[in-house]
């Protein structure tokens, strides 16, 4: 295969290095709605989290497949790295989301996890393995700029308990620090642009499907319909100024850019500053 040879906007920081780090969280003493104790916010992420164990091996595969097109070192070291950093996350959001089976939530979780795999099921099936590694590229833009979205504002992660602060601060810093490496590899074997938009605008309409199913699932399952104000109450807090996803629009729009590149954006700094917070090493 002939690597498309068209030049780079952006690139990644050299002092930002691509780690695979085990963490082992332990999940102990969970509240039940444990971001800002609020159920939509809270069930928000759990239905995002359900998707994640099967998501995160399809991206390593849809990477995996065109990584012996690159010949550079340093370049195979960042896919190395891309691809046990997402084995990781897949292991520990399995842990979290066993954990929300025993809160109650089993049939939410094992439902939720059994759509996630039809989809990605689906997704194998009927997409090209250049279209796969498309919708990665394009799922990794929706993961690093919600993952930016938490490190840069750090009164969001203040709301964020304790006994799962860290897996999602973990996380987030690990999608910065690879969040360009599916997005090169494309550019690399095709950058067509026209297949890079679509099957992007189509990723995020199947995940937002998806996300706002299982987020319905667990509120239904705490009876909040019939709490609604404290549900609209939620809602502002996810979609309202200052919300949880509002501020990111701008960022999401970026990827419809012929020339985007993840890297226009260098947030590095945020790496740094919060691997020094959860007492890892820093990236250098």
């Amino acid at each position: 295969m002939v690597l498309n040879t068209r030049k780079k906007t952006a690139s990644k920081p050299v002092h930002v290095q691509i780690t695979p780090q085990r963490q082992d969280f332990g999940f102990a003493d969970v509240p039940r709605y444990w971001f800002d104790n609020d159920p939509v916010l809270s069930h928000f992420l759990n239905a995002l989290s359900l998707t994640f164990p099967d998501g995160e091996r399809m991206f390593v595969d849809s990477v995996r497949e065109f990584r012996d097109t690159v010949t550079d070192k340093a370049r195979q070291q960042e896919i190395s790295g891309f691809i046990g950093q997402e084995a990781m996350h897949s292991l520990e959001h399995d842990s979290f989301n066993r954990m929300l089976a025993t809160q109650g939530y089993k049939e939410e979780a094992e439902g939720g996890q059994a759509l996630a795999q039809k989809f990605i099921a689906i997704g194998r099936k009927r997409l090209s393995k250049l279209q796969q590694l498309a919708a990665t590229a394009g799922l990794e833009h929706i993961t690093a700029i919600l993952a930016h979205r938490l490190l840069s504002d750090p009164a969001l992660l203040e709301k964020i308990d304790p006994s799962v602060r860290d897996l999602w601060a973990w996380h987030a810093i690990e999608e910065t620090e690879h969040k360009g490496v599916a997005y090169d590899l494309y550019q690399d074997v095709s950058g067509d642009y026209a297949t890079r938009v679509r099957i992007f605008l189509s990723a995020s309409f199947a995940l937002a499907s998806y996300t706002t199913t299982y987020t319905a699932a667990f509120l239904k399952h705490d009876k909040m319909h019939r709490r609604p104000l404290k549900v609209a109450k939620g809602l502002w807090k996810l979609f309202g100024i200052n919300g949880l996803l509002l501020p990111v629009i701008p960022e999401y729009l970026q990827y419809l850019r012929p020339d985007f590149h993840p890297w226009q954006h260098d947030n590095s700094a945020l790496i740094n500053e919060w691997r020094q917070i959860l007492d890892q090493p820093a990236a250098a």
